[in-house]
């Protein structure tokens, strides 16, 4: 049954929000003025992510963010920085044109991408679209950056352990299946992370406010701070939990077992990554809100439960 639901995103700060310094050093950087400016939707960040229109009629997208406001976030932007300069123009990604960095402030400019975030509940015309981009891209890897990015198995292994640090702490989960089964679901995510050790690049962060549909066809992947090497198929895998929290009914297991993306993973590694989500998710879920990201744990309580009614039903 597919179901009303809505993702709570952070609530941004504009263009016009931005300190009139760091506006005038990207107007410089692109050498025409922001005429126009529309802030976009999604994300967990306050951030700004504007699409801009210059005098010249240059079309950018651009968003900057300061280290009083979000700290991590600030930090993720010089990251992204740094896997976007490194991205070639052949993959489904937009155009990297530059960083400005001012006072506390990091801010990034890309060309801006046509399209629209896939809708939610996910369509099945348009979660396909993307498994197929994702398989594409598994295909084509782009020569000499994976051996510059962590590993993605090394990278998750401590999110993967959420369920030892729920034990330690004596923290009983309400649902009774979740904390009659922690220790044995525990092993099975410590277990399923080493399976995702690979040289596939690994966006590791796919949702649906990081995904752009084109009215071509085409299908643009965004934001990758949290680039890494490893499986492929874990970002679909993470594409088909955010499509169950809408649709907790949907066939995710034959998804899986029709696509190749999904073809060089086994049944036992799929539900150990699953069950390593999972860990991460009821984890992250049952703690304060992160400061600059108040809307992020509403989130991680809506990937959990959708990590662990998937689990449930593999596990029979």
């Amino acid at each position: 049954m597919i179901q009303t639901m809505v993702i709570h995103y952070t609530q941004r700060i504009s263009w016009p929000d931005l300190p009139a310094e760091l506006r005038e050093l990207i107007e410089s950087h692109l050498g025409s003025q922001v005429i126009t400016a529309h802030s976009q939707y999604g994300g967990f960040s306050a951030g700004s992510a504007d699409r801009l229109l210059t005098a010249a009629g240059q079309k950018v997208f651009a968003k900057a963010v300061s280290h009083g406001l979000n700290g991590p976030g600030a930090a993720l932007h010089a990251r992204e920085a740094e896997i976007a300069a490194m991205l070639p123009a052949s993959m489904p990604v937009p155009k990297f044109l530059g960083r400005i960095r001012w006072d506390d402030w990091e801010a990034l400019i890309f060309d801006q991408a046509p399209g629209v975030n896939p809708q939610l509940p996910w369509g099945a015309d348009e979660r396909i679209r993307v498994l197929d981009t994702l398989a594409q891209l598994a295909d084509q890897q782009p020569a000499g950056i994976t051996n510059l990015l962590p590993a993605l198995e090394v990278d998750l292994r401590e999110d993967a352990s959420g369920f030892a640090r729920i034990m330690a702490d004596e923290w009983i989960p309400a649902d009774p299946w979740l904390a009659q089964n922690l220790e044995a679901l525990h092993e099975l995510a410590i277990e399923g992370i080493g399976a995702l050790a690979g040289n596939q690049l690994v966006h590791t962060d796919l949702r649906s406010d990081n995904i752009l549909l084109g009215e071509d066809g085409g299908v643009l992947l965004v934001d990758w701070p949290w680039a890494s090497r490893g499986a492929a198929w874990y970002d679909a895998l993470t594409v088909l939990v955010e499509a169950r929290i809408f649709d907790p009914a949907l066939d995710a297991d034959a998804i899986a077992s029709s696509h190749r993306i999904f073809a060089s993973a086994s049944s036992n590694a799929l539900t150990g990554v699953l069950a390593g989500l999972a860990a991460y998710y009821v984890d992250a879920a049952r703690r304060p809100e992160v400061p600059g990201l108040p809307t992020l744990r509403s989130y991680h309580a809506k990937q959990a439960t959708a990590c662990v009614a998937w689990l449930k039903a593999r596990l029979g």
